[in-house]
């Protein structure tokens, strides 16, 4: 009975590690002493750590395989004291960093400036991770029509 259980973790160790392989590193940025936006850079880290699609690189090392690096610069947009920590401003640059088997040259595909509420940071980072997948969608065929909708 042993046996059969250990050939079988044997088995499927490998495809779990593969699943990990499989998702796309994305090294995520951001500037900014605002409140919201530092609320809205561990949300998408969150998001990226739930994605099937995508994974969290936390360092920025070695730049020798496909992946992606987020930027973020955000500015709380208070008119007073009292509005502090509501509201802000975010600038999302996302770029790819070279294909295997080439120079890592980054190659800006994405570009948004969002207002965030400290309610939406959540919705808004699931909504930024599907808006990345529509565009990446366009960016690598070059065509509208077969890609999905962006939301910003």
């Amino acid at each position: 009975m042993m046996r059969p259980i250990a050939v079988l973790v044997l088995l499927l160790a490998p495809g779990a590690s593969f699943a990990q392989e499989g998702r796309i590193p994305v090294h995520v940025s951001h500037t900014g002493k605002d409140s919201v936006g530092s609320l809205f850079d561990e949300a998408l880290k969150q998001e990226l750590v739930r994605s099937t699609r995508y994974m969290p690189k936390y360092s920025e090392q070695s730049k020798n395989k496909f992946e992606l690096y987020v930027e973020m610069i955000s500015v709380d947009i208070a008119e007073n004291k009292s509005q502090e920590g509501r509201k802000s401003v975010v600038s999302v640059v996302i770029e790819e960093f070279g294909l295997p088997n080439s120079y890592p040259v980054a190659t800006m595909w994405y570009h948004k400036v969002l207002v965030l509420n400290k309610e939406s940071v959540g919705s808004v980072a699931k909504d930024l991770l599907y808006d990345m997948d529509a565009s990446w969608c366009n960016h690598i065929k070059n065509s509208v029509g077969t890609c999905p909708k962006e939301k910003f």
